[in-house]
This record gives C-alpha cells, sequence and structure tokens, in this order.
C-alpha cells in the first residue's frame, strides 16, 4: 500500500508552527533579561521607604523633618544630615540566626559632620549589648565607605576598609550578610569585606532605626529607598 504525501496546506501550516515555536524560544531569555523579576524568596520582608505615615505596615516615629521625594524613578525618603531619622517599633529579623539585609539609598555630598554616618540601627533599648549596624563613612574627596558593625554580649567586630570607596549622588545597594559564624558586607553586590563573629540572635522587643543611630547621632545625609530583610542567600 502506498502511502499519500501530506497535503501541501498541511506542510505549509506544520512548517509555520515550526517557525514560531522556535522563535519563542530563541526569544525567551531576552524577554526575561528584560522583563522577568526573581521571585521573592521565602520569609523576605521588603520595606518600600516611601511614606512617613507606614514602613513595612508600621507606623514610624518621625525625627526632624525627613522628606518623601522622587528621585531618578525612584519613591524615598530624604534625610537632611542634621536631625532627621524615622524609628520603628519593630525588629525585621527578631529571633533570626542568620540574616540578610540590604539597602538601596544614595548618599549626598556632606562636610566634616557627616563623616560618621549611621543610616541603619537595630538594637533592643533594654539591651545594648546587642545591635547591627549598616553606615558610611564619607571622606574628604566626597566619597564614601561602607561599614557594618555587629555586637553580641560576648563579641563585636567592625568591617571597614577606607580604600574601597564608591561615588555620591549615586544609587547604591549595600548588604550585610550573617551565615555560619561569618559576617560579609557587600556593596553593589561585590563582596567587599568579611570577618568570623558569633552572633545571637535579638527578640522582638529590638527596634530599627534609619537615618541615624537609635541615640539620634551619626545622622545620615542622602535617600533611602527600600531596606530588604530576608533569609541567607548563597553569594
Amino acid at each position: 500500500m502506498l502511502l499519500q504525501s501530506p497535503h501541501p496546506l498541511l506542510l505549509k501550516i506544520l512548517e509555520m508552527s515550526f517557525i514560531k515555536t522556535r522563535t519563542i524560544l530563541l526569544l525567551l531569555p531576552f524577554v526575561c533579561a528584560l522583563g522577568c523579576s526573581k521571585p521573592q524568596q521565602k520569609n523576605q520582608l521588603t520595606w518600600q521607604v516611601n511614606s512617613l505615615e507606614n514602613i513595612g505596615g508600621y507606623t514610624p516615629t518621625v525625627i526632624g523633618d525627613p522628606k518623601v521625594i522622587k528621585a531618578d524613578g525612584k519613591q524615598a525618603v530624604e534625610f537632611d544630615g542634621v536631625d532627621d531619622g524615622l524609628q520603628l517599633d519593630v525588629n525585621p529579623i527578631a529571633g533570626a540566626e542568620e540574616f540578610t539585609i540590604e539597602v538601596t539609598f544614595k548618599p549626598y555630598a556632606g562636610g566634616p559632620e557627616n563623616f560618621e554616618q549611621r543610616f541603619l540601627h537595630i538594637e533592643d533599648p533594654a539591651d545594648q549589648n546587642r545591635r547591627i549596624l549598616i553606615e558610611l563613612r564619607l571622606n574628604r574627596q566626597q566619597r564614601w565607605y561602607a561599614d557594618f558593625h555587629i555586637r553580641t554580649p560576648t563579641e563585636r567586630i567592625t568591617l571597614i576598609d577606607s580604600t574601597r570607596t564608591h561615588p555620591v549622588n549615586e544609587w547604591h545597594q549595600i548588604k550585610l550578610v550573617y551565615k555560619n559564624g561569618k559576617a560579609r558586607g557587600f556593596v553593589n553586590g561585590v563582596a567587599e569585606l568579611s570577618d568570623q563573629v558569633q552572633y545571637s540572635p535579638m527578640g522582638s522587643t529590638a527596634k530599627t532605626s534609619l537615618g541615624t543611630r537609635m541615640d539620634k547621632r551619626s545622622w545620615f545625609k542622602g535617600a533611602i529607598s527600600k531596606v530588604t530583610f530576608s533569609p541567607v542567600t548563597e553569594e
């Protein structure tokens, strides 16, 4: 029995379907590179810092006169480096034995009074032997470098390197990661600092300060748009 050749119209339809499928598969990586976002990690908490009334579902205590601004397409809160800050009665990493904290921020140029700027501080006011700080130092050349601090009842470390400087008036990501007895500091996704420390978790009574140290000094001059708290990711 002789097999009949497929109808020319059917062959044309199959050919067009194959071309479309191949085109979609070829374009898919480029589409995702432009528009696909990574899924949020389980237990990740993101604070959009774009309001003085609500940050992450919490009402902050406003210190001074910080302002909500729109800069470079980002909504953010701007701090004057003199007496502006936001404090929240919450510890986003309460009980966590490992953590990642990342801040999206834009430091401004400043004077000698802005040399030390502590813009994220988690601490229990009743237990000053447990705290985490993410900071910057501003040098005379108007460039900044990262400073991370962890303190426990038995240990403390400071991660800092004045040679790893970055420009002001630009958006940056600064990140502190703690895992397996090691603290690591990143700027714009690049690992810059690390050291060993045995961190002990803070409880739910600890509080969080943005734009200033908890005791209202070492004021930040610049803008903060987002803070993310999450489980440790492999770097």
